[in-house]
């Protein structure tokens, strides 16, 4: 009885996966979007003909033929996608990694075979390509790969074509025939969005990797010298005014030379080197309203030389978050993978030296004059059934401040459908006199904290448990931990239902609940909270999502009770289109007066494609906060982006935010409440893309103020422009 349990336990966590051979063909292809070249005669042939959402795994009513086959030096994929009706094809000419919408097909290859972290390239079928880095069942497209594809829709469908060299992928430093894990996907959005692959999908196995099939062959393929080399100069032109009352400052020009190394070292191993980086921003960050608000906003990190490979460095603790470098003049960083053994590490400087200073009720943010050295070191070793151990080290210091943070982490699969995981860190923190004067805090502190979660998942139910636990003085100056000071404990579940009757107008609902409880380091009650969310997919591909929560809340050593409801929803009723809205009603405090009032929120947001080039993204959030028979504030935020594609390398794009606020001072103990506020920017910016790093932008941007006593003042301008060329050897 115990072997057949022995036995029935290892064959439940085997890979039901089909394996293939690659054939290794060196003939001559062109990557046009025609299936005319005689090398696709000798590929390998892939059916893709599984729908894997909504559908569980049944057979798809549209076909897809997969071809692949190894060149030597890089890997070619093909994809003849089949469409009854292809004028129903949705496709649009769209920068990179923006195409999630359209039809689209492509690849995921887990070149470690460890089903763990898999590369991801998709195209639509005007081309338009995204790639990205799947780890474990998180995808990330900030990733950037230079490769080759392109599509043609034709009168059965659509073609797509696409090249991947060798030294763009990492893999083992393996003599011979290797096994890769490779998928091939299809994402057919109509009524309902289908998603189909070659590959059946247990959804009672919550990992996804673990079941797709295997390939081998690419004796020859290894990363070579794999050297890219990116030179890059920025200028530019700034005048803004020391005060709205004052002329504009003379024109501040700036010439900028950069240079961008990247260099895998060997098939295991990736060095990237940066000087005197231009780390700007090219295009703005989405608007978020901060009004009424206690801890800092979360904004993404945009910037290259942060992004290449940034999930080595991922723990469920956000304790690395880069955009905390704001201006380093050099910058060096390692990553690779030996084996089972993963690694990362990087070395940057910084001369502005910006630290987010946690709380339990709110956080703020000190800026130190003095230049800082940042670095972060992250290792992993790979176990069991897609298990993982690792540890982190971080430090940010300056001649007069120093933090360093020490961590070790671990997530094991206790078999296809639960996982536990674990999280411990230790801080240490010698505090500038300028820090201790401004948050009133001691020169040297630590603090501790932990993470530590069970969760379940399959086809019908999600349930989790977590408990988390951060000191007072715990600090992550290289992370993004804006909250500490307290102890959480939660408890939530999940029951799901799917419908794969097309004739229903629903295809998946959901209800999820969950119950939290948090104290801080003393003990007091800070929030209890209790929530239930109903979800809906339906046809039209929308959503429909209803909440409702009752919390408990200490403020100002006053315990407030909230009860709020909210509904979202969006759908897409053609192609190119989503149109999405939401509101929320109930109890909210005040921060700034610590009274409790009533607060009505709402969002809507429409994004457009108006015809194959041109493109209209418009967000608009209000918010309003009403007690005592006034409005505390009134805040209205929009956000209105055009883009016109050109083609699938040039685009020119103009965003507007404007942002009112308005309050009722009466209702304000602070007497220096401005009644008013206006923030106006936009930016226009053309640019002109061979690849992710071979560019060219020109772009303009300003920014303006209005309140109670002016008018709406321009008070910043700039005129930018950058050319960056990847040389690669």
């Amino acid at each position: 009885m115990k072997n057949l349990l022995l036995l029935l336990l290892i064959s439940s966590c085997i890979t039901q996966a089909e394996r293939y051979s690659v054939p290794l063909v060196e003939k001559p292809v062109k990557i046009d979007g025609i299936l005319d070249d005689e090398i696709w005669q000798d590929a390998l042939q892939i059916e893709s003909n599984y729908e894997i959402d909504p559908g569980n795994s049944v057979k798809a009513e549209i076909n897809t033929l997969a071809y692949i086959v190894d060149r030597g030096d890089s890997i070619l994929f093909a994809f003849k996608a089949d469409d009854p009706n292809p004028e129903n094809i949705r496709a649009f000419l769209r920068d990179r990694d923006s195409a999630y919408q359209d039809d689209f097909v492509g690849v995921m290859l887990d070149t470690y075979n460890d089903e763990l972290r898999a590369l991801e390239f998709f195209v639509n079928p005007l081309g338009v390509q995204m790639d990205l880095i799947r780890s474990g069942n998180n995808e990330d497209d900030s990733w950037n790969a230079i490769w080759n594809s392109a599509g043609k829709i034709n009168e059965e469908g659509y073609v797509v074509e696409l090249e991947i060299p060798y030294n763009e992928l990492q893999m083992p430093k393996t003599v011979g025939e290797k096994t890769w894990g490779i998928s091939f996907f299809r994402s057919y959005p109509r009524d309902i969005r289908k998603q189909i692959q070659d590959s059946k999908l247990d959804r009672n196995n919550n990992c996804f990797l673990c079941q797709i099939n295997k390939f081998k062959g690419f004796a020859n393929a290894k990363r070579g010298m794999d050297l890219e080399i990116t030179p890059s100069i920025t200028t530019i032109s700034n005048q803004q005014r020391e005060s709205v009352n004052d002329d504009f400052s003379d024109v501040k020009h700036e010439v900028e030379p950069s240079l961008d190394i990247n260099w895998g070292i060997n098939s295991n191993l990736t060095l990237n080197a940066t000087l005197n980086p231009d780390f700007s921003q090219v295009e703005s960050d989405s608007a978020q309203l901060d009004v009424n608000q206690t801890f800092a906003l979360f904004f993404p990190e945009r910037r290259p030389f942060f992004l290449e490979n940034s999930d080595y460095f991922n723990t469920n603790m956000r304790l690395i978050h880069t955009r905390n470098v704001a201006d380093p003049d050099y910058g060096i960083r390692f990553v690779g993978k030996t084996d089972k053994n993963a690694y990362g590490f990087f070395y940057t400087d910084d001369t502005i030296t910006n630290i987010l200073i946690p709380g339990v009720f709110g956080s703020g943010l000190a800026s130190l004059s003095q230049e800082s050295e940042n670095l972060a070191a992250r290792y992993r070793r790979d176990f069991g059934n897609s298990s993982t151990f690792g540890a982190i080290v971080t430090r940010r210091s300056t001649d007069d401040y120093n933090n360093t943070v020490a961590s070790f982490d671990t997530s094991y699969r206790i078999t296809n459908e639960d996982t536990i995981d674990f999280q411990y860190t230790s801080t240490e923190t010698k505090n500038s006199l300028s820090i201790i004067d401004d948050f009133d805090v001691n020169e040297n502190i630590s603090g501790d904290a932990y993470n530590i979660g069970y969760r379940h998942s399959d086809e019908k139910w999600f349930y989790q448990v977590r408990h988390v636990d951060y000191d007072d003085d715990f600090r992550a100056d290289l992370g993004f931990i804006s909250k500490v000071g307290y102890s959480k404990s939660v408890i939530g579940a999940e029951r799901t239902w799917r419908n794969e009757d097309e004739n229903k107008w629903w295809n998946r609902m959901s209800i999820y609940s969950d119950w939290d409880i948090t104290h801080d380091q003393q003990g007091r009650l800070l929030e209890k909270e209790f929530q239930v969310n109903l979800n809906i997919n339906a046809k039209k591909q929308s959503y429909i999502g209803l909440q409702a929560e009752t919390r408990e809340s200490l403020w100002d050593d006053i315990l407030f009770n909230e009860t709020r409801f909210g509904i979202d929803a969006n759908f897409k009723p053609k192609a190119g289109w989503e149109i999405g809205s939401g509101a929320a009603i109930g109890d909210s405090i005040d921060f700034s007066n610590s009274k409790i009032g009533n607060r009505t929120g709402a969002y809507v947001f429409v994004n457009a494609n108006l015809g194959q080039h041109l493109s209209m993204r418009l967000n608009h959030s209000f918010r309003k906060l009403n007690r005592d028979g006034g409005n505390v504030f009134i805040a209205n935020q929009s956000d209105l982006r055009f883009s016109y594609q050109f083609n699938i390398r040039q685009r020119l794009r103009l965003s507007i935010i404007n942002t009112n606020v308005n309050r009722d001072v009466s209702l304000y103990e602070d007497t220096d409440t401005d009644p008013h506020f206006r923030g106006l920017s936009n930016q226009l910016i053309y640019s002109y893309k061979v690849n992710p790093k071979t560019l060219f932008f020109v772009g303009y941007s300003d920014s303006g103020i209005e309140d109670q006593d002016i008018d709406l003042t321009t008070t910043n301008q700039t005129f930018f422009m950058k050319f960056s060329y990847a040389w690669k050897k």
